[in-house]
């Protein structure tokens, strides 16, 4: 009987079981406490933030609770609350004029009796002017030029997220005209616009539509005024310096450079640069003279023979065929060396507006100062240097004849030699020659040959000058090349000279230094 009565109340309490677990299926959230049940309202779900110009757009999906009656969307700021009751049965809010910044959202259902669902929070940034994102839009120029009424600019590569690129300028006469970029012809190019007024007064604007990422906008972008201001590349002031002495280093000297720049009519360069683009700001230039002022005594070729252009070579070319126009500056281009293409200075080809010179001879104008004119140390050597080196033979560095090489022995560590000559009395002189060796039996001697030297003059062993326009010089490294380091004012009297020269290294990891001579001229 007790056992009858046992299973009779085991399945009561099963019954009992079922019926709230079916409760329990609701889309409601419920407990108990204190005199009965609490009925929750059911909550908003996946919240969703997607960022407009100035704007943020938030959605959600509602709960299936026909309780719902509003949807409260809360906002907070910088420490700032804001909120809005919108209808139950909106799924989607737009907050609009916002300032750059992190905003949070709460978002919750509310019932008639103003009973609040669980919130959902999420976070959101919109796009506007602060935004990181509008540095990353290409301005569709990369550099830009402006001669002879013609505006001249490399463009830069399509972007995606551009949708209208295009220039607004005025052409001579005042009238307001528009230039629009077109993919793909007007993309990665050279590109030039006739009848653009030349008065630096005149803007030239660029304007701007783009797409968002992640975003449904398309935003117009700020205007971009094209700066009329020359950018020169450091290798083209580096360039200028070493040749012409004209530098950028104060506003003093960048204005003399300036003037020098718009009114040179012949330019020469020598070594490797980054880029010749920058011959476009010399609005007045006719001759472009390469590899003059490298001399070179063998004609053999060596990869060390060819001055580079170090980035960008096509865009150099492009320039060159442009300034060779007769309408932009009808430039005409001489050069020396090598007439190999693969081993001419700076070009890949020839072009018509270009022509051969041959090779670059030392002029037979220098009187050079014998060794004899050297006064000797205690040793009886007319070069004094800290560095002992057995295999030094300093007679053969000032003996003027490149076939007797100054040869130091190899190291696994790199030496610097700072030497010095004494005239036996003061003399006037217009330069230095430094010639590499001249013999190729040595294989592994064109890489131990010095690539840079400083030189310096005194007529009182205590104030010491520069013998160019810069202190370090650079040296071409072809098989008896002479480099002549030339006296800006023509001439100095000299008494000291001082000069620092420094290993070179070979594919062995081995360190030295071969050179032909080193001689004053007057």
């Amino acid at each position: 009987m007790n056992k009858r009565k046992y299973i009779i109340n085991l399945l009561l309490a099963m019954v009992a079981l079922l019926v709230g677990c079916n409760e329990s299926l609701e889309d409601t959230y419920s407990d108990y406490a204190g005199d009965g049940k609490i009925r929750y309202v059911a909550k908003c779900s996946d919240l969703d933030i997607v960022p407009g110009w100035e704007r943020l757009i938030l959605s959600w999906v509602n709960g299936t609770d026909a309780t719902i009656d509003k949807i409260k969307v809360a906002w907070m700021f910088e420490g700032q609350r804001d909120s809005v009751y919108l209808p139950g049965t909106a799924t989607s809010y737009e907050l609009t004029n916002l300032v750059d910044g992190t905003y949070q959202f709460y978002v919750s259902a509310v019932d008639k009796f103003g009973n609040e669902s669980l919130v959902e929070t999420y976070s959101g940034r919109p796009y506007t002017r602060d935004h990181e994102l509008m540095r990353s839009f290409s301005r569709g120029i990369l550099k830009s030029f402006f001669v002879n009424g013609k505006m001249i600019f490399f463009s830069d590569q399509y972007s995606a997220n551009i949708v209208e690129i295009k220039l607004q300028y005025k052409n001579s006469g005042g009238e307001t005209k528009y230039y629009e970029f077109e993919n793909p012809s007007s993309y990665d190019a050279l590109i030039t616009i006739d009848d653009v007024s030349m008065n630096p007064a005149d803007s030239v604007y660029i304007l701007r539509k783009g797409t968002l990422e992640n975003s449904p906008d398309t935003v117009v972008l700020d205007p971009v005024t094209i700066n009329r201001k020359k950018n020169f590349s450091a290798g083209f002031v580096h360039a200028i310096t070493a040749r012409y002495g004209y530098s950028t280093e104060t506003q003093e000297k960048e204005d003399a450079f300036l003037e020098f720049i718009e009114n040179v009519e012949e330019l020469e360069l020598d070594y490797s640069i980054e880029s010749l683009e920058d011959i476009l700001f010399c609005t007045n230039l006719k001759k472009l003279v390469v590899g003059k002022n490298r001399h070179f005594v063998s004609k053999q070729v060596n990869s060390q023979d060819k001055s580079l252009i170090l980035k960008s070579p096509e865009k150099s070319y492009a320039i060159l065929e442009k300034a060779a126009e007769a309408d932009v500056l009808g430039l005409k281009v001489d050069y020396y060396g090598h007439n190999t293409v693969s081993t001419m200075h700076y070009f890949n080809k020839v072009y018509p507006f270009m022509t051969y010179m041959g090779y670059s001879a030392v002029p037979d104008d220098l009187e050079i100062i014998p060794a004899s004119a050297l006064k000797e140390n205690e040793n009886g050597d007319k070069v004094y240097c800290d560095v002992d080196d057995v295999y030094m033979d300093w007679d053969a560095l000032v003996d003027g004849n490149v076939a007797t090489a100054w040869s130091t022995s190899t190291q696994q560590e790199m030496r610097i030699y700072e030497m010095y000559m004494e005239l036996k009395e003061t003399t006037s002189i217009r330069g230095i020659k430094v010639t590499q060796i001249q013999t190729a039996s040595d294989r592994s001697a064109r890489y131990f040959m010095p690539e840079m030297i400083v030189a310096q003059t005194s007529a009182d062993g205590a104030v010491w000058k520069d013998v160019t326009f810069l202190e370090t010089n650079e040296l071409g490294r072809a098989l008896g090349e002479a480099t002549l380091l030339k006296m800006p004012e023509g001439s100095r009297d000299v008494r000291y000279v001082r000069l620092t020269l420094r290993d070179g290294i070979d594919l062995s990891g081995n360190w030295a230094c071969r050179l032909g001579d080193i001689v004053l001229y007057k």
